[in-house]
Parts: structure tokens; sequence; C-alpha cells
């Protein structure tokens, strides 16, 4: 059976093979520590788009939203939808990592209850704020980067980074696909939209940003409730509940048909921001779901 490895965001520059053995050895070690080690070699394909992906992005940017931060309280604003989907996460972000509106207030020298939540000053105090929580400002950070915006809404940059992960993808030979951050997006936007075929014996997301409403209700799709993946018999989602970027289950009544996602939310990252892919790899419960559907 080969496990189809789809990976997150900032990758670029990355040597393909380094980070496929580092996931694959993470995987193996996963299996050792549920004692049941894997026979032989997994078979795998690792799709990398990290060097597409930045590259099309760069082209494309108009603000570096990294360095947001860094400008303080001069930072523009992105415009339109744009800013609203930062706003609608880095908020979310906030409220989940105990950050209240009253904090924010007081980093924003009163300015976001006085102009309301649309105040962008009151975005950017947030962010501080985050950057000062051991572990998650920069990932947090990451998460609304230009990465995934542009994803999200920019069809040619979403169709390259699909044919690439395509082309990876078995036509009729078995496989799982396992996808982490960044990648579940990409994972689920596929499958929704490739031809349904039995060869995909499961998907497995881990530390997926999916259940954020802003980028759920983002996702590429023909109607709502959005379609689960067609043809695939198991979607079995996992995270840490303390993880900084997956920070709501998959909510399964969000999608229609087959197969209703599973989710697992007692995995133990131990990495700073409880996101890492080979703590995942690492964990019990993943090895425990994967372990299975390569027997």
């Amino acid at each position: 059976m080969k496990v189809v490895f789809i990976h997150g965001r900032s990758q670029q520059g990355k040597n393909p093979l380094t980070l496929q053995n580092t996931w694959t050895n993470a995987l193996i070690k996963g299996f050792e520590g549920i004692g049941s080690p894997y026979p032989g070699v997994v078979d795998v394909a690792f799709p990398y788009y990290g060097d597409l992906l930045f590259d099309e992005t760069y082209r494309r940017a108009q603000k570096d939203f990294q360095v947001l931060t860094d400008k303080g309280a001069d930072a523009a604003a992105p415009g339109g939808e744009e800013e609203e989907f930062m706003r609608q996460v880095i908020y979310d972000i906030a409220k989940q990592q105990g950050i209240s509106k009253e904090q924010i207030n007081a980093e924003a020298n009163g300015e976001m209850l006085e102009k309301g939540v649309q105040n962008w000053r009151g975005v950017l105090a947030a962010l501080r704020l985050l950057d000062q929580l051991p572990g998650v400002g920069a990932t947090s950070v990451e998460l609304f980067t230009r990465d995934v915006w542009y994803y999200l809404t920019e069809k040619t940059i979403r169709d390259a980074v699909n044919k690439l992960v395509d082309a990876q993808l078995p036509e009729n030979d078995p496989c799982i696909v396992v996808a982490h951050s960044l990648g579940t997006i990409i994972a689920y936007n596929l499958l929704m939209n490739r031809p349904a075929r039995s060869n995909i014996k499961g998907l497995v997301t881990l530390g997926s940003p999916l259940g954020i409403e802003a980028i759920l209700s983002r996702l590429p799709s023909n109607g709502s409730p959005r379609k689960a993946p067609d043809g695939v018999p198991s979607w079995v989602n996992i995270r840490d509940k303390r993880d900084v970027v997956a920070l709501y289950e998959i909510p399964a009544a969000r999608f229609s048909g087959a197969p209703a996602v599973q989710n697992h939310s007692n995995a133990s990252n131990g990495s700073d921001n409880r996101h890492g892919i080979v703590e995942y790899l690492n964990d019990t419960i993943v090895a425990g779901v994967l372990r299975p559907l390569l027997a």
C-alpha cells in the first residue's frame, strides 16, 4: 500500500527527499511505538510543491503578512475580503489562546473597542499578543500569510498546486493520503474535484485548519454543504487540542455524503506549537489509525 504524504506551507527551499525521509522515519517510529512495526520498506509518494507555491504567491503578493507585527500600528490593512479573512482567523486564534477582547483593546491603546472589531489596529494588537506566547506567535502568523490566502482564492495557484500533487496520486494502485496543515486543505480540495476512484483507501488529516470558519467558508465548492471526498471509504482527522492551527474539529455536518469525517482530538503533539508533523506521525493515536490501513 502506497502512502501519499501532502505537506503544509513554508517548505520552500527544502530538499524533497530529506522531507520525505523525515516523514517516513517518523511514521515508522510511530508504528514501533504501538508495538506494530512495519515489515519491509514503506512505499511513499511525496509530491513537493513548496517552491512552486512560494514562487507563485510571491509574484502575486502585494503585502508581506509576516512583517505585520514589525510594522506595528503603522501597518496598512489589506483590502476587502483579504482583510476580513485575516481578521476572522487572527481573532479566532487569539480567543482560543485565551486572549480577551479587553486585552487586545488595551494593547491597541483603546482603539479596538472605540472603533469596533473592524479596526485594523486591533488585529495588529492581537498579533503582537500572540507573538508573546511561547511557540504560538510564529505559527499563528504563518497561517495568515499569502500561502493560505492565495491557495484559497487564486484559481491559477490552486490549479498549479493541485496538478503537481495529483500527478503523484496513483491512478489505480491502492493508496492512503496523509496530509498536514495547509496540505489538508489541498488534499480535500483535490479529492473533492477528482473523479472518484476506489483505490484511495483512506484520508488522514493531521493538524488541519479546516475547522476554522474563515477557511471552511472559503473552500472552493459547488454548493453548501460541501461534499465529502467522494469514493474515499474513510476520513479521519487527528489533532492535539493545543495545536495553534487546528483550532477546532472538522464539522462533519458541514459536508454532505460519505465518508463522514471522524475526529480524534486526543493526540499529544510534543512540539512547541503542538503542530509539528514529526510529532504527529510519532503519536500513538495517529499510528493506531494509520497502521491498520497499511495492513
